[in-house]
């Protein structure tokens, strides 16, 4: 997934938890329908930062910088809260049991469950976006930069304007593995 397209989800899932963490600005209907279309952008953010999470966690005893490894525990925590904002939210629903012809009494417990991870979620939300501040700024900022629209269709680029971009190297130990990344601390490199 390219980098615009990356930056373009994550706005759009940060707008629209920011729009289902307060149900008086849509309804309680809206809040909960929201919260259920939250669900495949969620996974598609998932999935496309899997190997990064993959990669972290197999190295975060030995190898992982100190940035990885908070990156790590924000996530999962982050991930944790989200579950149980939308499970406790899929128990507590209105909408949802009236649809199918239910009726569903939950306990008290379940709404302070809710509330208390969608304030998590908002928290840890907002941290994740913290770490990973300065690839939002760089991607954006190349998205706007009319030389990163001109860097996007080098075929376009006259032969004379064509500059040649480094690539870093990475140290690899004896069998082969990256020693240590070379920039970053997460999938937003």
């Amino acid at each position: 997934m390219s980098a615009r397209a990356r930056l373009l989800l994550d706005a759009g899932l940060f707008a629209a938890l920011l729009a289902v963490n307060n149900p008086s600005w849509t309804g309680i209907s809206a809040h909960e329908w929201l919260g259920i279309a939250l669900i495949t952008p969620l996974l598609v953010h998932l999935i496309v930062n899997w190997d990064w999470t993959v990669r972290t966690v197999l190295r975060f005893v030995d190898r992982a910088r100190n940035a990885s490894r908070v990156n790590l525990i924000v996530d999962t925590l982050l991930f944790l809260a989200t579950v149980a904002v939308m499970l406790s939210g899929l128990v507590v629903s209105t909408t949802l049991p009236g649809l199918l012809g239910a009726t569903t009494s939950p306990s008290v417990i379940w709404y302070a469950l809710h509330s208390v991870s969608a304030d998590a979620t908002i928290l840890l939300m907002l941290v994740h976006l913290g770490l990973h501040w300065r690839w939002i700024a760089r991607t954006a900022g190349r998205l706007l930069s009319p030389e990163e629209a001109v860097r996007q269709r080098p075929a376009e680029i006259p032969a004379r304007s064509v500059s040649v971009r480094t690539v870093p190297v990475r140290s690899v130990s004896a069998n082969g593995v990256p020693a240590r990344p070379v920039s970053g601390t997460g999938p937003y490199e």
